[in-house]
C-alpha cells in the first residue's frame, strides 16, 4: 500500500490537472495509486463532483423495508451484543448507493459520521460524494479497501473503509455492500474481513428467511425452559405450541389460555395479569410479542397458577449480612431539624413547592416552557386541539430571541410516497447558516404512520451533530401522551413534556385572553369588552378553546365597529350551553382518582391499577374533571 503522503500528492496533482485534461496513466504508477482507485475519480470528476463542498442528500425510505435492509439490522445488532467494544462503524450501502443501516460501537467516530451525513436515507453514492469503499466495491463488483486520501471528497480523508458486495441469493446481482468504517489513524487489517463475515451472514438470512419466522417463535419458546408448575404457550396464529405443564390442564383452562395467546395478536397490549380459571381457579399469566424485523409474528404466554410460586429466597450471605453488627442506638430523627445547612435547605425547598402550588397549571406549562427555551431543551406540548400550544411556544420563542428564525415543518412529507431531498424541510436546516437560534415546530406527528415516524426519526438524528443545533419543538392534540402510538418513537428527541390546560379550566384568565384576542383583531376599532360580556364568557364551556374564542370574537367585530360589547352582540351559542356541574357519582369518581393518585405518589400506572380501570379511561376522566398531575 503506498504512502499517505504519496497519495495524497498524486490526489492534488489529479486535482489541479483541470476537468478537461486526461491525467495521464503514469499517475497511478508515479503516486502510487491503485488502478480502481484512479478510475474512480475519473467518474466522480464525470459528475462534476465538488471536492471541497458535500452533496450527500436525503432521499427517503423505502415503503416498505427490503429483505437486505432487514437482514443488515438484525446481523449488525448480533454482531454488536457480542462486541460491542468495538471502536467502529458498519453500514449497509444498497446497490443505488443510499445508506440503509447503520449502527456504531464506541467512540465518537459515529458523530463524524453524522456529521458528514452517513445516515440511513441519505444518497451516498459515487456520483453524490465521489470515491468510497462502497461505490468502488458495488461498481468493481469485488471486495475494496479505501483508506484516507484514497477518498475523492475532501471531508472523507479522515476514514478508513472496507467494503464487501452482498450478493443476492435469489438473484446474480448484488443487492448491496457492507462498509466497516473505522477512522484513519485506527485502520487495521482486520476490517475487510469483517466486512466479508457480516456480508456472507446477510445473505445466508437471505436465503433462509422463509423459515425464519418459525425458528424465531421456537427459539423463543425454547428459552422459556420447563420449570415446575409453570405453564408456556406460544402460536404464530395458525401453531400452537405448548409445553409439558400447558398439556396437564383441564381442557377448558387450555383452550381459555390459548384464546389470550391468539387475542395478543390480535391487540397486542401486553402485560402481567390474573385471570380466572373455567375450572375454578386463578392464574397468573403473562403475554409478550415475538417480532421480527418490527413485524409482530407471534405471542407468548406463560404463566402458572397464582399464589403457588413459592418466595424466592436470598442467599445465605445476604441473609446473614450486617446480622453481627446491628445498631443498638436509638435513630435520632431530627437531626436534620437541628443542622443549619439542612433547615435552610428544607426552607428553600418548601418556598418553592408552595410558589409552584399557587400558579395555575397555565402559568406552570409557561414557566416550563419558557425555561427549556432558554436553556435550549427540546419541548413536546399536549393538549387539547385549540388550547394555543403553538402560539404559546411562538410567543415565548420570540421573547427569549427576537431575532431568532422558526421553521415550521409539516410531517406529511415523511408519509409513504414522499422522502425526496425536496420535501424534506429537515435536511436544509444542515447545510444553512445558524447565526441566530433557530425553533424547528413540528406539526401533525400524532398523525404519523410507523413508516412516517421512523423517517422523520432518521431526519432529526443529524441535527445532534451541528455545532448549534435547532430547539425542536412539537405539540400532540391529546390530553396525554400515548408510547404505543408511532410518535412513540419520537419521544428520545424531547427532552421535557408539558400539558396545556383546556380553556374551561382557566376561567379566571378568560378575560384577559378575550382582551388581547380583541386587540388583534381590532386593531383600528374602539371596541371594550363590559363586564357582563366576560361573566357570559366566564360561564361557556368553550369545548373548542381558544380557537371558538376567536371565532366568537371575530363575529362580535365583523358586527360591531366600536363602542362597548354588550350580552346581545355575542351569538346565540355562548348562551346556549352552561358549565357542566358534575353528578354525585362523577363527584365520587373525581375524589377516587384523586385519592389514588395521592397513595401512588402520581404514578398514573399503579393508581389506574388500584382503581381497577384501564390507563387511557384513567387519563380521559382526569382531563375531564380537570385533575392536574399530582406528583
Amino acid at each position: 500500500m503506498a504512502s499517505v503522503v504519496a497519495v495524497e500528492a498524486a490526489r492534488r496533482s489529479f486535482l489541479a490537472s483541470g476537468p478537461g485534461l486526461a491525467p495521464p496513466d503514469g499517475l497511478a504508477l508515479a503516486g502510487g495509486v491503485r488502478a480502481e482507485v484512479l478510475a474512480s475519480w475519473r467518474r466522480s470528476r464525470r459528475h462534476g463532483i465538488d471536492p471541497d463542498r458535500l452533496t450527500a442528500r436525503f432521499v427517503g425510505h423505502p415503503a416498505s423495508s427490503a429483505l437486505a435492509t432487514a437482514c443488515a439490522e438484525e446481523v449488525f445488532d448480533d454482531f454488536f451484543k457480542v462486541n460491542g467494544e468495538t471502536e467502529a462503524s458498519v453500514v449497509l450501502v444498497d446497490a443505488a448507493g443510499v445508506v440503509r443501516v447503520r449502527r456504531d460501537g464506541e467512540g465518537l467516530l459515529a458523530r463524524l459520521l453524522d456529521g458528514v451525513l452517513l445516515v440511513p436515507g441519505y444518497e451516498y453514492a459515487e456520483h453524490a460524494v465521489g470515491t468510497t469503499a462502497a461505490s468502488v466495491a458495488l461498481h468493481e463488483r469485488a471486495d475494496a479497501v479505501i483508506r484516507g486520501p484514497e477518498h475523492y471528497h475532501s471531508e472523507l480523508m479522515f476514514l478508513s473503509e472496507a467494503a464487501s458486495p452482498v450478493p443476492d441469493p435469489h438473484r446474480e446481482s448484488a443487492c448491496g455492500a457492507v462498509v466497516v468504517a473505522r477512522h484513519q489513524s485506527d485502520g487495521t487489517a482486520l476490517q475487510l474481513p469483517l466486512a466479508r463475515m457480516l456480508a456472507r451472514r446477510i445473505t445466508d438470512r437471505m436465503a433462509d428467511e422463509p423459515h425464519r419466522r418459525s425458528r424465531v417463535i421456537l427459539d423463543r419458546f425454547g428459552r422459556c425452559g420447563e420449570r415446575a408448575g409453570e405453564w408456556a404457550l406460544a402460536t404464530d396464529g395458525d401453531w400452537m405450541l405448548t409445553n409439558a405443564g400447558a398439556r396437564r390442564l383441564e381442557p377448558a383452562d387450555l383452550r381459555m389460555l390459548t384464546d389470550l395467546a391468539l387475542a395478543g395478536l390480535t391487540s397486542p397490549d401486553f402485560a402481567g395479569k390474573h385471570v380466572d380459571l373455567p375450572s375454578g381457579g386463578c392464574a397468573a399469566i403473562t403475554t409478550e410479542g415475538i417480532c421480527l424485523a418490527g413485524e409482530l409474528i407471534g405471542c407468548l404466554l406463560t404463566g402458572g397458577p397464582a399464589g403457588s410460586r413459592p418466595p424466592a429466597s436470598p442467599p445465605e450471605a445476604v441473609r446473614r449480612q450486617g446480622s453481627h453488627v446491628a445498631p443498638t442506638a436509638r435513630r435520632d430523627y431530627a437531626r436534620d431539624l437541628r443542622d443549619p445547612a439542612s433547615l435552610r435547605r428544607m426552607h428553600a425547598e418548601a418556598r418553592i413547592r408552595a410558589n409552584q402550588e399557587l400558579m395555575t397549571p397555565f402559568l406552570r406549562a409557561r414557566q416550563e416552557v419558557a425555561a427549556s427555551i432558554r436553556q435550549g431543551r427540546n419541548h413536546l406540548l399536549i393538549g387539547e386541539p385549540g388550547v394555543g400550544k403553538r402560539t404559546l411556544v411562538l410567543a415565548q420563542f420570540r421573547q427569549a430571541f427576537p431575532q431568532g428564525r422558526v421553521v415550521t415543518v409539516s410531517c406529511a412529507p415523511f408519509e409513504a410516497g414522499s422522502g425526496t431531498a425536496g420535501d424534506d424541510p429537515v435536511a436544509g436546516l444542515l447545510h444553512r447558516g445558524h447565526d441566530h437560534p433557530r425553533l424547528l415546530l413540528l406539526r401533525g406527528i400524532d398523525g404519523l404512520t410507523p413508516l412516517g415516524a421512523r423517517r422523520l426519526d432518521e431526519s432529526l438524528r443529524p441535527l445532534v451533530a451541528l455545532p448549534a443545533p435547532p430547539l425542536v419543538v412539537a405539540c400532540v392534540g391529546t390530553p396525554a401522551v400515548d408510547a404505543t402510538r408511532p410518535y412513540g418513537l419520537l419521544l428520545r428527541h424531547f427532552h421535557q413534556i408539558t400539558r396545556v390546560p383546556a380553556l374551561r379550566y382557566r376561567n379566571d384568565e378568560i378575560g384577559d385572553i378575550a382582551l388581547s384576542i380583541l386587540r388583534e383583531l381590532a386593531v383600528r376599532q374602539s371596541l371594550r369588552l363590559s363586564v357582563q360580556v366576560i361573566r357570559v364568557l366566564e360561564g361557556y364551556a368553550w369545548p373548542g378553546n381558544i380557537s371558538e374564542l376567536q371565532d366568537v370574537l371575530r363575529y362580535v367585530v365583523a358586527r360591531k365597529p366600536v363602542g362597548e360589547i354588550q350580552p346581545p352582540d355575542l351569538p346565540l351559542l355562548c348562551f346556549q350551553r352552561q358549565p357542566r356541574k358534575m353528578s354525585m357519582l362523577e363527584a365520587a369518581q373525581c375524589d377516587a382518582i384523586i385519592h389514588a393518585l395521592y397513595e401512588s405518589g402520581g404514578n398514573r400506572y399503579k393508581a389506574a391499577a388500584m382503581l381497577g380501570i384501564a390507563r387511557s379511561s384513567l387519563y380521559r376522566k382526569m382531563d375531564a374533571f380537570g385533575i392536574s398531575y399530582i406528583a
